[in-house]
């Protein structure tokens, strides 16, 4: 089946034009190709710093877990110590009380007394033996 010259060049058109789109193809590819490879590098690196963070957060709760078990352990501490001193505890022994007040004591308690002033030294006379 023979071509006439019209079609035969309508078709070599066609195909010229074919090989000069994909020739731009192929010219795009490496370009297209690099900004995929780049992006599946932050892709990589967001995924590894998700899961770092991800390691943080349980060793953080971990951490707060273990503190919040000490912080219990020394609060009944703090509470028997009171009690066997017979001072009232606050609700908490990590409350902060206001400037200068002291803890109250229990009325079967005295406050301890203050020191007694020291006597300065008496000077010794070398005349009297």
């Amino acid at each position: 089946m023979a071509m006439d010259p019209a079609s035969a060049a309508e078709a070599r058109e066609r195909v010229a034009k074919w090989i000069e789109e994909t020739r731009q193809v192929f010219g795009l590819l490496p370009e297209l190709m690099a900004g995929d490879h780049e992006a599946g590098e932050r892709a990589t690196a967001a995924q590894k710093e998700l899961e770092k963070l991800h390691k943080d957060i349980e060793d953080l709760k971990r951490e707060n877990h273990v503190l919040r078990l000490e912080k219990d352990e020394i609060a009944q501490a703090m509470a028997h110590i009171a009690a066997k001193l017979g001072i009232t505890p606050r609700r908490s022994p990590f409350e902060r009380s206001g400037v200068g007040e002291q803890p109250k004591l229990a009325d079967h308690v005295k406050p301890p007394e203050p020191p007694k002033p020291v006597e300065p030294p008496k000077a010794v006379d070398p005349a009297k033996p």
